[in-house]
């Protein structure tokens, strides 16, 4: 029925506050690091030079880290839910799930796929949080800078602009990010799915290793040849899907991270 299109949400709603906080921590500590080189005035937030360098390099710094620290934490619970999401009827909860895997094919099992994830969480970060960066400074210098009419009291950005400057600009960046990791999640899925294979299959420990899956590039390589060297059937089928996801989630978890800065001062 229609619960079959729910399958395997458990193990990342889950994941996913943790996910957040790593990633948010390094982008906030690359905007700090950002501000600091630029000598950003304490009280105006004004800088004495800012050069595109030691205004997005930081950032792209904390984004990479905080993407690459939460890959440890996703990798192993993207793997219970393609296995939950692979399975029948009756499917097991989350727990059992992880318990079957590592019983049967070894603790081993749940570092399947992690060098793409890391791939496509690390740099790609990076790339969302520069992305958001530039986007959003692109637009406050439109819609923020003028003749100040309509903007209210306590601010000098109106509560219309609060709301729309975070959702446009990460709605941008996710479309950005998602453009460069992609294939990397592609792939990842992919590995991830020979290794769930081996357990439907009821191979053990031993001999799934005997039937060892394809590394990254190995694996990406095999999905384009499938494809007859169309490299954007094989790394970015199913882009579309994922943007229809990506883009109005990275919009609002912008647009909730600045209104929890401001807010809390």
């Amino acid at each position: 029925g229609t619960r079959a299109l729910w399958r395997g949400t458990a193990p990342m709603t889950f994941v996913i506050p943790f996910q957040n906080a790593l990633l948010f921590a390094g982008y906030g500590l690359g905007n700090a690091w950002a501000k600091s080189l630029r000598g950003d005035d304490a009280e105006g937030g004004k800088a004495s030079s800012a050069s595109a360098f030691s205004t997005y390099a930081p950032v792209f710094a904390g984004g990479t880290l905080g993407g690459i620290a939460q890959s440890f934490a996703v990798s192993p619970f993207e793997l219970v839910k393609i296995k939950q999401q692979s399975a029948g009827v009756g499917t097991v909860n989350v727990l059992q799930v992880a318990k079957q895997l590592g019983k049967q094919l070894g603790p081993g099992v749940f570092s399947k796929g992690l060098g793409p994830t890391l791939l496509r969480d690390g740099i790609p970060h990076g790339v969302w949080f520069v992305a958001y960066e530039w986007s959003k400074t692109q637009l406050e210098a439109r819609l923020v800078d003028g003749d100040g009419k309509g903007k209210d009291e306590t601010d000098k950005t109106p509560s219309s602009q609060h709301t729309a400057i975070p959702l446009c600009a990460g709605a941008f960046a996710a479309a950005v990010a998602w453009g460069v990791g992609y294939p990397f999640d592609t792939i990842k899925t992919r590995i991830q799915a020979s290794a769930v294979s081996n357990f439907n299959s009821g191979l053990t420990q031993g001999k799934a290793g005997e039937k060892a899956a394809l590394g990254v590039w190995a694996t990406g390589r095999a999905m384009v040849a499938e494809n007859n060297g169309n490299v954007v059937a094989g790394l970015y089928r199913g882009f579309n899907l994922k943007l229809l996801r990506a883009v109005p989630a990275s919009a609002v978890a912008f647009f909730v991270y600045e209104e929890s800065r401001r807010w809390l001062g």
